[in-house]
């Protein structure tokens, strides 16, 4: 039987409901995803647009919503405070979720990777330099910016704190943790892992070994941080990291080559007791124990592609991935927990970045109408026949004249 969330369009007192309030629901209401856009390389320009798209999961389709004049690719999305939050190479946008508006913006060369706390959106830098053939120098490498204006509110400068280009960052009760790579300096990458309280000030660092050079993703749970490195871009690594700010009695860091390998990593997630990872052109994913790092004999994920991004929706636990092979031809798979392919749908040419509007709905079970008339017809938002199995937003018009909609979220 569907469990329909009752919502008021009309009063419910004056049509003689009688309901029992229910706790809250959440659901994804939509999608976004970035397109990273292609760039000829030779001349610089943009044969397509980098861009964002909003995927209805109702519809299951995508609509392309607004297009980076001005920059070269897309690096990073959020969703915070009602609003999406978009690393534009050189610009932060923040757009409405409703209406797809910006309603602020600011320039920033270098933008990276996005993180939201407290009111701020804490902003990872690097960029390379054409002419030196190295890494910009910036005079700090995370900054931050007011969530509601996009105002500047601080920096953390390099010379007290992260010192090198920087990719990945993760907040979980007010300390960041940052993946300090120098990831556009061929050749001289470092492996460092940045932590920075955010009420305090205090700053600290930890090596990651050699082996544990130029990181990308990192993962925070319960008790540690997690890393998938890229060292040389011709191996990968995974670390491991304990800190007394995750209830470690002292810090301790431990890195691990993965075996076999002879490229770096592109997709990566945290799926309970285990990290997937995706190795470029490899298909299907490797797995490794979080509390361990020891390697899985099998694979997650159908071995029929090789992903470049991916993120879990945080309602059902499903995967969204990306494929692409960058110039022509690309899609988003919805894969479940364990790793069966469920649906796809077109993003772009080169899908990256994904975020979920996720929104709560106050639930009432409906334990009677007292007087509603009887119902005339069932329809979905577009006016066509509601059909068994349905999911989504559920109109019944009543033989009184009144409409009550409904959402229908499961089978």
């Amino acid at each position: 039987m569907n469990r329909v969330f009752c919502f008021a369009i009309v009063v419910l007192a004056s049509l003689g409901f009688s309901f029992t309030i229910t706790a809250q629901d959440d659901y994804v209401n939509a999608v976004w995803v970035l397109n990273e856009g292609v760039q000829d390389w030779t001349t610089g320009e943009m044969t397509e647009l980098a861009s964002v798209g909003v995927y209805d999961p109702v519809s299951q389709m995508l609509t392309e919503v607004m297009g980076f004049e001005g920059s070269r690719f897309t690096t990073d999305i959020i969703v915070a405070e009602g609003a999406a939050f978009i690393g534009a190479d050189n610009k932060i946008v923040k757009m409405n979720l409703n209406t797809f508006e910006i309603e602020a913006e600011v320039l920033l060369q270098g933008v990276r990777q996005l993180a939201y706390f407290d009111g701020m959106i804490y902003v990872t830098r690097g960029d390379y330099d054409p002419v030196t053939f190295g890494s910009v120098a910036f005079d700090s490498y995370l900054v931050w910016f007011d969530a509601e204006t996009l105002a500047w509110a601080g920096e953390l400068p390099s010379e007290i704190g992260v010192g090198y280009a920087s990719e990945g960052i993760s907040i979980k009760e007010g300390v960041a943790y940052i993946a300090i790579n120098n990831g556009f300096e061929f050749g001289q990458e470092v492996g460092i892992m940045g932590v920075y309280d955010l009420t305090t000030g205090d700053y600290s660092e930890h090596d990651l070994g050699e082996n544990g050079k130029n990181p990308s993703h990192i993962k925070v749970t319960d008790e540690e941080v997690l890393l998938v490195n890229n060292m040389d871009f011709l191996s990968t690594s995974l670390s491991r990291v304990e800190l007394p700010s995750l209830g470690a009695v002292s810090a301790s860091v431990n890195t691990v080559v993965v075996g076999g390998v002879l490229a770096g990593c592109n997709a990566a997630a945290v799926l309970g007791d285990e990290l997937v990872f995706q190795i470029t052109n490899e298909l299907g994913m490797r797995k490794a124990s979080v509390s361990t790092l020891a390697p899985s004999t099998v694979t997650w994920g159908p071995a029929t592609d090789s992903y470049y991004r991916m993120a879990l929706n945080p309602v059902n636990g499903y995967v969204y991935a990306t494929v692409t092979n960058f110039f022509d031809a690309a899609e988003v798979q919805i894969i479940s927990a364990s790793g069966e392919y469920v649906s796809s749908f077109d993003a772009g040419t080169v899908p990256g970045g994904i975020a979920f509007d996720v929104r709560s709905v106050n639930g009432f079970e409906c334990d009677e109408l007292v007087n509603p008339g009887h119902v005339l017809g069932e329809f979905d938002v577009r006016g066509r026949v509601w059909s068994t199995g349905e999911r989504g937003m559920k109109l019944e018009k009543y033989s009184n004249g009144k409409t009550v909609k409904t959402i229908v979220l499961t089978d």
